[in-house]
């Protein structure tokens, strides 16, 4: 923290306190006891966060504006004093946090939440004792001393925790969640609608109350639901602050529409609204570090999926170099048969994990070449009838090699049947593999079969030279409803002719001496 972020910390922390020390005596309830007492939360998160800077802001603090028995300035620095180890504590064992969210969620707990208010209590009531007139009996110290340290607790719990969390989330968590807690902050729809939910809740108690005299504490209980919505969609730091705000309107709430009164039932009220209070934290804590924990487990396998996936693509090209080693003479063909089919599948609805398959279908659909002997591949002139047969075979060797790995089990009916005619003959000059015909011809198989052919009629091979575009597309339109599905040649003309889509296919020539293979 730069030395002046360090000096407004502590002005406003030094404020902060005076003001509500002295404006403690709103939350009294009878009989001198403090529901809650706000300045100690603004004690302990200054420690914390300040360090030693903040415990003396919070002692001049106290000591600026006085209340109650400090009176004199030997009691107003006794008091500042214990009122400040709840600062002191937490400054005297800050340390760089390390370990894990949970570890240091722990650290916190105990050293700016418990210990700091028991030993203050331990130091504070005793001044108390002394000076009482009348001096107090055994239930009265009781009673003084548990709403010192259960007071400032809560008031820990519901305004300290929450600025800990905001202005030094690395005391509770590690990098994952505080970047969770962060884009939850940045979501202002979650907020708005946690905030609602808050206030709705809070005009329904006091509706209830007012109606049918229902115990307002039971009530209360249904706040609880924003804290886990908080904590459910921004692990423990957005729990703790919509627990925060929790907090503070169910005790106003507590103070305005049934205050507790003097006399047996004042302990058991007071009590019942600590245990809901501390309900809360408790639920923002747990509840924040599972969910946040369970979406930082997600997120790494999110991106081990995705090094996989990359992992894979390189797999994947590298057979399709294994191809392109085999046939020297096609080179880049199976990058452009997925360029095109890519498109094409766009164009037919295709998307997301289907397109990624049809992509790998494309690439791979002449991986059974590897199986064929490249004198029949780079064969000059007519094949035999045996050669023919053999060059066949490429289709079930592939589907052969591919059907090992899981991942691409789905897109092997794209391989297997990319030499299916749309007439399904098989009798035919190129003829169909299985025979079946028309819509039977998976979409995928026939995009592929159709963007093959293209750019093999405008590739260089062994028999003959490359066409052009537009002598290539003729020949589709002659063979559309014979060979190939007619839909696909009428889209794939568009991609190539349209001239929105011309500056894609610039970088291609459809010529496999001047193919770039590095697009």
């Amino acid at each position: 923290m730069s030395h002046r972020y360090r000096i407004i910390g502590a002005v406003v922390t030094l404020v902060s306190v005076a003001v509500l020390n002295r404006a403690g005596t709103l939350f009294q309830i009878p009989e001198g006891v403090a529901l809650v007492f706000p300045a100690p939360g603004i004690a302990a998160a200054a420690g914390v966060i300040l360090g030693w800077t903040g415990a003396l802001a919070t002692f001049i603090g106290y000591m600026l504006l006085p209340w109650g028995l400090s009176t004199s300035l030997p009691r107003i620095v006794f008091f500042a004093f214990a009122a400040s180890i709840e600062a002191i504590v937490p400054a005297l064992f800050r340390r760089e946090p390390r370990g894990s969210s949970t570890n240091r969620t722990v650290r916190i707990i105990f050293f700016a939440v418990f210990l700091n208010t028991f030993i203050s209590a331990l130091i504070g009531v005793p001044g108390i004792v002394h000076l009482s007139n009348p001096p107090m009996n055994t239930h009265d110290i009781a009673v003084t001393f548990s709403s010192w340290f259960l007071g400032d607790v809560m008031s820990v719990c519901i305004i300290g925790l929450p600025l800990i969390v905001i202005f030094s989330p690395r005391f509770f968590m590690r990098a994952p969640l505080i970047h969770i807690f962060r884009r939850w902050l940045h979501r202002g729809g979650l907020r708005i609608v946690s905030l609602f939910l808050i206030v709705l809740i809070a005009l329904l108690m006091e509706f209830v109350y007012g109606t049918w005299q229902i115990n307002i504490h039971w009530m209360a209980v249904f706040l609880i639901v924003p804290v886990l919505l908080g904590a459910t969609m921004g692990g423990i730091g957005g729990g703790l602050v919509l627990n925060g705000i929790v907090g503070l309107v169910y005790v106003v709430q507590v103070l305005r529409v049934s205050p507790p009164e003097a006399g047996d039932s004042l302990f058991l009220a007071v009590f019942s609204s600590y245990m809901n209070l501390a309900l809360f934290t408790v639920a923002a804590i747990t509840a924040g570090l599972y969910s946040g924990r369970s979406k930082v487990l997600l997120s790494d396998l999110q991106e081990h999926e995705r090094l996989l996936e990359e992992s894979f693509e390189d797999i994947v090209m590298a057979l399709a170099a294994a191809i392109d080693a085999k046939d020297p003479t096609t080179v880049g063909h199976v990058k452009r048969v997925a360029e095109f089919a890519v498109d094409l599948g766009k164009r037919f609805g295709i998307q997301g994990k289907q397109l990624d398959l049809l992509r790998y279908a494309a690439i791979l659909h002449d991986i059974g070449k590897i199986g064929i002997p490249e004198k029949i591949l780079n064969k000059r002139g007519a094949l035999t009838k045996d050669e023919m047969e053999c060059i066949k075979q490429h289709v079930p060797m592939g589907v052969e090699i591919l059907e090992g790995v899981e991942m691409l089990k789905p897109a092997i009916p794209f391989i297997q049947y990319h030499q299916e005619r749309w007439d399904g003959r098989t009798d035919a000059k190129y003829p169909g593999y299985y025979g079946l015909k028309g819509e039977a011809i998976p979409t995928e198989a026939r995009i592929i079969t159709v963007v093959d052919a293209f750019d093999a009629m405008t590739t260089d091979r062994p028999y003959r030279p490359a066409l052009s575009s537009e002598d290539a597309l003729r020949e589709l339109e002659r063979e559309a409803g014979k060979q190939f599905d007619p839909m696909i040649v009428r889209t794939l003309k568009e991609i190539v002719t349209s001239e929105s889509e011309n500056a894609a296919y610039k970088r291609v020539t459809f010529n496999s001496r001047s193919y770039d293979s590095d697009s």
